[in-house]
C-alpha cells in the first residue's frame, strides 16, 4: 500500500513539475510579446489634446483559464503618442463628445512559435512562496491520511471495516472539498487548491478499493475491479473540472487496476474490453486537455498490457479474439482519437507498427490459425483504408505487409488452400494501396518501396512454401503467382514511366522487383539447362527500357540482369565441358544443340547492352563480353585447331566494319594472344638457349602448323588494327612491338625449315650460310620497307639493326669461323665469308645513311671504322681460308701464313691510306695508321721471335718499305694541305 502511495505521490509531483514549467514558459512568452490589459478610460473629447494612455498589445492577451489555472499577466500601461488633428468637421460633430473605445477582449495566444521563447527567469519567492505550497499541501493531506490509517492499524484502534469505510469517506470528503473550491472560485482564487484536493481524493479512493479487495478481502476481485474501474472513470470525468492531475491519476490507477485485483481466474475478454475502454478514454481526455504526451502514455500503457497478455500465452479462442480486437483498437481507433495538435510525432505510425507486431506474435501463438490471420488481415485492411487519408499511416501499412509476408515464410505445415487464401488477401491489401496511390499520383517514396519490397517478400514466401530444389520439377501455379506479382509491380512502374514526377528517380526499384519476379516465374517452368533463356529474355526487356530512356539506375538493373544471365549459364553441370572446347581441350560430351542455345541466349543480353549503353566504359565491357561469348558459341562446333583463326576472323571483321568497338577488339586480341603465347614462349626458350651458344635446331622450335594456325592470325589482327584504327602513340608502339614479335616468330620458324638444321653436323656445314641468309632477310626487308613505306621508318630501322646485331653476336662473336667450326665453302673468295661480311657492311651503311639527317653526319666516323674493321677481319678470314680450306680451324697455322698476316696488315693499311687520301677522309687515314701500328707491333713482338731465316728478313724489309712509303705519302699530304691553306 505504501509503495502504491509513493507511486501516486511521485506522479503528482511529476505533473506539478510539468505545470510549473508550462507556466514559466507561457509567462516568458507573454513578457517577450508585451501582453497587457488596458485600464478603464473615462470618455474624453478629441479637442482636449491631452495624452491618451492606452495598452499596446502586439498580440491577443490570454485571459484567466479556470480549468488550467493560468494566472493573469500584469503589464504596465504604455503611453501612446498624441493623435494627429483630424480634418475640419461640422460644429455639431466637433462639440459632441468622442469616446475612445477600449481594445477588444483578447484571446489566448498560441504558443506554437518556438522561436519566440525565452529562457524563464527563476524567481525563488514566486515558486516557493506562491506556487508550490498549495500542491505540497494537497500531497501532505494525502500522506497524512495514509499515515493516519497506518497509525490506527498499528495502534489497533480501527478494524478493517472501519479503516476501509474511513478511507472511502476521506476520499469523498477530499473530492467534496475540491468541488467546493471549484464552486467558490472567486473566494479561493487559485485553481491549484481544487486540483490538489481532487488528486488526493482520487488517490485515496484507489487505496480504499485496494484495501477492501486485495488486502482485507471484504469484497471479491470482480467487485474490486469494478470499483477501481469506476474510480478511473471518475478521475477521467473530473479532468474537466480539476485539470491534468486527475487525468494522470486516472492513467496510473487505470492501468494498475488489473494488477491490484489479480486473481487466479483472469477473464481475458473482460480485461481486454476494460483496457480498450481505458485507453480510448485517456485518448479522449488527452484530446480534450490538449496534452500530447498523455495520449502517447495511454498507448504505451495499452501496448504494455498487450505484451503482458501475450506473455501469458492464451489458449482459448475467445482470448485470442479479445486480444486481437484489443490490439486493433490500439492500432487504429486510439491514434485516430488524437488530433494533430494532441499527439506526439510518429504516434500513429508507432501505434500501427506495435499493433502489427503484437498481432503477428498472436498469430504465432495461436498456431497460425485462420481466425488470428483474419484479425491480422483486418488490421492491415484498416491501415490501408485509413492510410488513403492519413499519409503517416502508410508506413505502418507497409510494415504490416512486410511482417505478414515474414509470417507466411514462418508458417509451418500450412495447407495449400489456407496459405494461398492468406497470401492473396495480404497481397491485395498490401500491394493494392501503393498501386492505387501511384495510379492517382499521390504516392511517395515509402509507397513505392512497399509495392516493390512487398511483392518480393510475398514471392519469397510463395517460393518457400511451394518451390522445390529439384530443377526438373515444373510448377505452373507458382509461375502464375509470380507473374501476377510481377505484373502488379510492373503496372506501378509503367504508371511512373508515363506520368513522370518525383518518383521517376526511383523507377529502377519497381523495375528491378518486376524483373526478379519475372525471372522467378520463368525459373519454375523452364528446364534446368534452359534457365539462361528466361534470364536472357528478362534482360533484353531491361535493355529495351534503357534504349527508350537512359538512366544510370535502370542501366544498373540491366547489368545485374546480365550478370544473373551469366550465372544461370555457368550453373549448369556441363559448363566445364562447354568451356573446355573454347580452350581447345575437349572433354565430356555435352548436347550440342542445348549448348548452342544456352550460349547464344547468354550472348544476346550483352549484345543488347553493347548497343544501348551510352557510357564508353560500359559499352566496351559489354562488347568484350559479347565477343567472348560469341567465340564460345562458335567453339562448340568448330575444331580446336582452327579456333585461333576463328577469333582472328571475328577480330578482322570488327576491325574493318566496327573500328570503334574497342572492347570487342580487345577481347578478341586477348583470345588471339592466348592461342599465340604458347608457340611464342617455345620459340623464345629456344632463342635463349641459342644465346647461350647452343645451336637452335629445327626440332626445338614450334611446328609450322602451330605457328601458322596460332601465331599468324594474331599477327594479322594486330597489323590490321595498326593500319585501320587510330590509336594513341603508346598503344601503337605496343601493338607494333607485339606484331613484330609475332611476325618474327612466324618468319624465323618458316625460315628454319629451309636449311632444317637438326644436328651438330648440319650446324657446322650450314650454320654460317643460314645465319647469313637470315641476316640478309632482316636487313633487306628493312631496306625494302624504307624504300616502299617511308612512314614505317622505325620498324624498318629496327629490322636492319636486328640483322646487324644478329651478325655481331652470332656470326662474329659466338660462331666466328676463325674460332668455331663453321664451313665457309671451298671457293677462295666467292664463299660464305664474303656474303656474311658484305651483308653486315650493307646493314651498317643503311643504318648510317638513314640516320644521317637525324644525327647530322656524326655517325660517319663510326661507320667508316666499322667498314675498316669488317674489311680487315674478312681479309684475315680469307687468308686463313686459303691455307685451311672450308673449315678454318681444322688446319694449323704455318710460318708463311703468319708472315702473310703481317704483310696483309701492311697492305690493308696502305689501302686505307690511299682511300683516305683520295676521298679526303681523315677517318680512313687514322685507321691506316692504327692498322700499321698493329703490324709493327706484330713484327717486332711476334715475328722477330717466331720467324727464322729469310722469312724474318722479309718481314722486316716489307715493314720498313711500308713505313717509308707511308711516311712519304703523309709528307706529301701535309705539304699539299699547307700550300692550300697558305693560298687561301
Amino acid at each position: 500500500m505504501e509503495f502504491l502511495l509513493i507511486i501516486v505521490i511521485g506522479a503528482v509531483l511529476f505533473g506539478l513539475w510539468q505545470r510549473v514549467d508550462d507556466l514559466e514558459r507561457r509567462l516568458a512568452d507573454a513578457e517577450s510579446r508585451g501582453y497587457g490589459y488596458a485600464p478603464e478610460m473615462p470618455p474624453t473629447h478629441v479637442a482636449d489634446q491631452e495624452p491618451i494612455v492606452r495598452t499596446a498589445p502586439r498580440e491577443p492577451t490570454p485571459e484567466f483559464d479556470h480549468e488550467r489555472g493560468y494566472d493573469p499577466i500584469d503589464v504596465e500601461p504604455v503611453a501612446m503618442p498624441e493623435p494627429q488633428p483630424e480634418p475640419a468637421m461640422p460644429l455639431a460633430a466637433a462639440d459632441a463628445p468622442s469616446v475612445v473605445e477600449e481594445p477588444p477582449s483578447v484571446e489566448q495566444h498560441d504558443d506554437d512559435d518556438a522561436s519566440s521563447y525565452r529562457a524563464p527567469r527563476f524567481d525563488f519567492e514566486d515558486i516557493f512562496g506562491r506556487k508550490l505550497p498549495i500542491w505540497a499541501g494537497g500531497i501532505a493531506l494525502a500522506v497524512g491520511g495514509v499515515f493516519l490509517v497506518i497509525y490506527s492499524i498499528e495502534a489497533g484502534l480501527l478494524g478493517p471495516e472501519v479503516r476501509v469505510a474511513l478511507s472511502f469517506l476521506f476520499g469523498l470528503v477530499l473530492l467534496g472539498g475540491a468541488e467546493a473550491a471549484y464552486r467558490f472560485e472567486d473566494k479561493v482564487a487559485d485553481p491549484r487548491v481544487r486540483q490538489a484536493l481532487a488528486g488526493a481524493g482520487i488517490a485515496t479512493l484507489y487505496a480504499a478499493f485496494y484495501l477492501a479487495g486485495s488486502l482485507y478481502g471484504l469484497i471479491g476481485p470482480a467487485t474490486a475491479f469494478v470499483g477501481l474501474a469506476l474510480v478511473t472513470a471518475l478521475a477521467l470525468g473530473l479532468t474537466a473540472r480539476f485539470g491534468l492531475p486527475t487525468a494522470i491519476l486516472g492513467l496510473l490507477g487505470g492501468f494498475a487496476t488489473p494488477l491490484l485485483v489479480a486473481s487466479e481466474d483472469a477473464n481475458v475478454p473482460v480485461l481486454a474490453f476494460y483496457l480498450a475502454l481505458l485507453t480510448c478514454g485517456l485518448a479522449i481526455t488527452a484530446r480534450r486537455l490538449g496534452v500530447a504526451w498523455l495520449g502517447a502514455a495511454a498507448l504505451a500503457g495499452g501496448f504494455g498490457w498487450g505484451g503482458l497478455m501475450l506473455l501469458a500465452q492464451p489458449v482459448d479462442s475467445a482470448d485470442f479474439i479479445s486480444i486481437g480486437l484489443y490490439l486493433l483498437v490500439l492500432g487504429i481507433a486510439v491514434p485516430l482519437l488524437l488530433t494533430d495538435e494532441t499527439r506526439l510525432p510518429f504516434t500513429r505510425l508507432m501505434a500501427s507498427a506495435l499493433a502489427a507486431a503484437q498481432l503477428a506474435a498472436l498469430v504465432g501463438l495461436a498456431g497460425f490459425d485462420l481466425l488470428t490471420w483474419g484479425l491480422y488481415l483486418l488490421l492491415a485492411a484498416a491501415l490501408a483504408v485509413l492510410a488513403w487519408r492519413h499519409a503517416e499511416l502508410r508506413v505502418g501499412n507497409g510494415f504490416a505487409t512486410a511482417l505478414g509476408a515474414i509470417l507466411l515464410m514462418l508458417w509451418p505445415n500450412s495447407s495449400a488452400d489456407d496459405f494461398v487464401t492468406v497470401a492473396a488477401a495480404l497481397g491485395v491489401i498490401g500491394l493494392g494501396l501503393p498501386l492505387a496511390l501511384i495510379w492517382r499520383g499521390r504516392a511517395d517514396d515509402p509507397d513505392l518501396l512497399q509495392l516493390s519490397l512487398g511483392a518480393l517478400l510475398l514471392g519469397g514466401a510463395l517460393f518457400l512454401r511451394f518451390g522445390s530444389w529439384d530443377n526438373e520439377v515444373h510448377l505452373p501455379g507458382l509461375a502464375m503467382a509470380s507473374a501476377a506479382l510481377a505484373a502488379i509491380v510492373a503496372a506501378g512502374a509503367y504508371r511512373i514511366w508515363r506520368r513522370g514526377g518525383d518518383l521517376d528517380r526511383l523507377l529502377a526499384m519497381p523495375v528491378a522487383a518486376s524483373a526478379i519476379l519475372s525471372f522467378a516465374a520463368l525459373h519454375v517452368v523452364l528446364a534446368d539447362w534452359a534457365e539462361v533463356v528466361g534470364a536472357a529474355v528478362v534482360t533484353l526487356v531491361l535493355a529495351e527500357l534503357i534504349r527508350r530512356r537512359r538512366g544510370k539506375s535502370l542501366a544498373g538493373v540491366a547489368w545485374i540482369g546480365a550478370v544473373v544471365t551469366a550465372i544461370a549459364l555457368l550453373s549448369i553441370g556441363t559448363i566445364l565441358a562447354e568451356l573446355s572446347r573454347a580452350f581447345g581441350d575437349d572433354y565430356g560430351d555435352p548436347i550440342l544443340w542445348q549448348s548452342l542455345i544456352r550460349w547464344a541466349s547468354a550472348t544476346l543480353p550483352f549484345l543488347a547492352l553493347a548497343a544501348v549503353e551510352w557510357r564508353r566504359f560500359g559499352r566496351r565491357i559489354a562488347g568484350a563480353i559479347t565477343t567472348l561469348m560469341a567465340y564460345t558459341v562458335l567453339a562448340q562446333f568448330i575444331p580446336s585447331a582452327w579456333l585461333a583463326w576463328t577469333a582472328a576472323a571475328l577480330a578482322l571483321a570488327v576491325t574493318w566494319f566496327l573500328p570503334r568497338r574497342l572492347g570487342a577488339l580487345g577481347a578478341l586480341l586477348v583470345i588471339g594472344l592466348f592461342w599465340a603465347v604458347a608457340p611464342m614462349i617455345e620459340w623464345l626458350g629456344t632463342g635463349i638457349e641459342a644465346v647461350g651458344a647452343r645451336p637452335a635446331f629445327v626440332g626445338d622450335l614450334p611446328t609450322v602448323g602451330d605457328t601458322l594456325r596460332r601465331v599468324l592470325p594474331f599477327v594479322a589482327v594486330l597489323a590490321l588494327a595498326i593500319w585501320r584504327i587510330g590509336m594513341a602513340r603508346r598503344w601503337r608502339i605496343l601493338f607494333t612491338a607485339l606484331a613484330g614479335a609475332g611476325a618474327l616468330v612466324v618468319l624465323h620458324t618458316l625460315f628454319k625449315q629451309i636449311f632444317a638444321i637438326a644436328s651438330p653436323g648440319d650446324f657446322t656445314n650450314y650454320g654460317l650460310l643460314e645465319r647469313t641468309v637470315w641476316q640478309a632477310l632482316l636487313i633487306g626487308g628493312g631496306a625494302a620497307v624504307l624504300r616502299l613505306r617511308p612512314s614505317l621508318r622505325e620498324p624498318a630501322l629496327a629490322s636492319i639493326a636486328a640483322g646487324c646485331a644478329h651478325f655481331a653476336y652470332f656470326s662474329f662473336i659466338l660462331h666466328n669461323p676463325l674460332w668455331d667450326a663453321q664451313a665457309v665453302g671451298p671457293a677462295p673468295i666467292a664463299n660464305a665469308l664474303l656474303a656474311a661480311y658484305g651483308v653486315a657492311g650493307i646493314g651498317v651503311w643503311l643504318l648510317a645513311s638513314t640516320l644521317r639527317e637525324r644525327t647530322g653526319g656524326k655517325l660517319r666516323p663510326m661507320r667508316d671504322g666499322l667498314f675498316m674493321f669488317l674489311t680487315a677481319f674478312w681479309a684475315l678470314s680469307e687468308l686463313r681460308h686459303a691455307f685451311a680450306g672450308s673449315i678454318l680451324i681444322y688446319a694449323p697455322m704455318t710460318q708463311t701464313e703468319d708472315l702473310l698476316r703481317s704483310l696483309l696488315g701492311i697492305v690493308l693499311a696502305l689501302g686505307f691510306l690511299w682511300w683516305g687520301s683520295r676521298s679526303d677522309q681523315r677517318t680512313w687515314r687514322i685507321g691506316s695508321l692504327v692498322l700499321m701500328l698493329v703490324a709493327v707491333l706484330k713484327v717486332f713482338l711476334f715475328d722477330a721471335a717466331e720467324l727464322e731465316g729469310l722469312l724474318r728478313i722479309g718481314s722486316f724489309l716489307a715493314l720498313g718499305a711500308s713505313l717509308i712509303g707511308i711516311g712519304w705519302v703523309y709528307s706529301r699530304q701535309l705539304s699539299s694541305r699547307s700550300r692550300a691553306a697558305a693560298e687561301a
